[in-house]
């Protein structure tokens, strides 16, 4: 309802649609199934007849492109994220059985790297989440920073992939706030950001991930995102 009030029915939809699956007869939910119709009669309106081929990301330097599988920072930094972006209590995807421990927490992480290798981009996302639910509703307590920050990364990836620009932003933050050495995390949401039209936090962000490395002209598609935004910027400007 609040995602509907604040004009994003394309995520809306995908929470109504989600609760009304999960009830036996999801007839039985008036109200959800009338939020269901008006998201969809707002997103016919919103439709152009022939709309526009979104742009593809940066295609992300190479060391950048790989799902990291872990991480050598082993910081027990705390969470910082937000309530609004934590995983609700609720268990999510409960057909997805993994045991409530550390090993149970990699095993999802492990499950989705697979799943993401062969292309199967949203099922991979459902195991991110899996792992994330674990450690952020305490379910599991002794997952290292990294790990814990890897997983909000390489989701963040997936959704990349998936063109879902405003939640890989916001989970390249969440995986920062947990480790601010995660550089994957870094690149990644510049190129979220330079999608989304925001060129002057997307240029921080590279620049930061630029100098962080040895040899910064190694990693071609980084320059190119930095010279493509600061481009955009001069354009910007009076």
């Amino acid at each position: 309802m609040a995602r509907y009030e604040l004009g994003k029915p394309e995520a809306a939809l995908e929470d109504v649609e989600f609760v009304l699956k999960e009830l036996p007869d999801p007839n039985s939910n008036k109200e959800a199934v009338e939020l269901k119709q008006k998201i969809t009669e707002q997103l016919k309106k919103k439709s152009p007849t022939a709309k526009a081929e979104p742009s593809q990301p940066a295609p992300g330097f190479k060391r950048m492109q790989i799902v990291e599988a872990s991480d050598s920072e082993d910081e027990k930094a705390p969470s910082k994220a937000s309530p609004a972006a934590r995983p609700k209590d609720a268990e999510p995807f409960p057909e997805i059985k993994v045991e409530h421990s550390k090993q149970g927490v990699e095993k999802a992480k492990n499950e989705a790297n697979s799943l993401f290798s062969k292309g199967k981009v949203d099922e991979a996302v459902k195991w991110f989440s899996k792992g994330l639910w674990l450690v952020e509703s305490k379910k599991v307590k002794d997952v290292p920073a990294d790990l814990h920050s890897i997983l909000h990364s390489n989701r963040a990836f997936a959704y990349i992939k998936l063109q879902k620009w405003p939640e890989a932003e916001s989970d390249c933050s969440e995986a920062l706030a947990v480790n601010s050495k995660n550089t994957k995390a870094k690149y990644r949401r510049a190129m979220a950001r330079y999608e989304l039209g925001k060129p002057e936090a997307a240029l921080e962000d590279v620049e930061f991930v630029l100098k962080e490395l040895p040899d910064p002209n190694s990693n071609k598609e980084a320059v190119e995102l930095k010279h493509k935004l600061t481009e955009q910027l001069k354009k910007k400007s009076p």
